[in-house]
């Protein structure tokens, strides 16, 4: 990992592969490991892989966070590394990031990838106050109860609930209080770049009906659902989310080249 000085704060990173830049932007709770799975789209783009300030080996912002700050954060990011025409890839928290990257920086993005994530991310009260005061029960109801489809792997829940109780409890809850004030509902038409929009068929934390509504609503995006998956559909089925983002790629590059 290599590390950049950011608004004062150490944000760390990695770059992988060569070609178009993928922004892997993980959701909650996570780090950049959330994405270890996703390594094979290096055959077709680079992928830039960060800890959100606050989360992994990324210093914490001082003052509350938003989804709108974490945008920002990354938007500078992309400047100081020249990444041009870069494909944000983001999951829940991270989705709502890249959505948000997609509305404030439109000229820095040729597409966009968004998985388990919302125009707007109500959080269950259940999940915010077992968080802020059990916060490893709060874990075992998000990630273990909630986050994956009830056939997954037990090994895959119990290493994602390891990775998440890394997160430092105050920000794990900053996090979800995040997602529980981001909503841009009235301005998901606003995006213009080619968008994938990638669900697990049995997602329990982000309704398909949100997934819809994105497809719906941002004009050139596309809906991909994924069976036997739920929120953590990029650990449950790497397989089918990477064959769905590298066509998506692929069809972008073609596109691209015709004019």
């Amino acid at each position: 990992m290599s590390k950049i000085t950011i608004e004062g704060k150490q944000l760390f990173f990695q770059r992988l592969g060569q070609g178009v830049p993928l922004i892997m932007i993980h959701g909650s709770l996570c780090r950049h490991r959330l994405w270890d799975l996703q390594q094979s789209l290096t055959k077709r783009a680079q992928l830039v892989l960060l800890d959100l300030p606050g989360h992994g080996d990324s210093e914490p912002l001082d003052g509350s966070i938003s989804v709108s700050r974490f945008s920002r954060i990354i938007a500078k990011l992309m400047h100081r590394l020249k990444l041009r025409s870069v494909v944000p890839v983001g999951h829940s928290l991270g989705g709502a990031i890249a959505i948000q990257l997609a509305l404030d920086y439109p000229q820095l993005l040729s597409g966009l990838v968004l998985i388990g994530t919302g125009a707007k991310l109500g959080v269950l009260p259940a999940i915010l106050e077992g968080l802020r005061t059990q916060y490893k029960a709060g874990i075992e109801l998000t990630i273990g109860q909630l986050g994956f489809a009830p056939h997954a792997d037990p090994k895959l829940v119990e290493w994602s609930k390891a990775e998440c109780l890394y997160c430092d409890p105050s920000i794990g809850y900053a996090d979800f209080v995040a997602c529980n004030e981001f909503d841009v509902r009235n301005r998901i038409h606003e995006i213009k770049v080619p968008t994938l929009v990638l669900f697990g068929e049995e997602d329990q934390l982000t309704p398909i009906k949100w997934a819809h509504f994105l497809a719906d609503k941002i004009p050139k995006a596309k809906l991909t659902i994924i069976q036997q998956a739920g929120h953590m559909v990029m650990l449950e089925q790497p397989e089918n989310v990477n064959a769905a983002i590298s066509s998506f790629l692929k069809d972008l590059s073609e596109n691209t080249h015709q004019y």
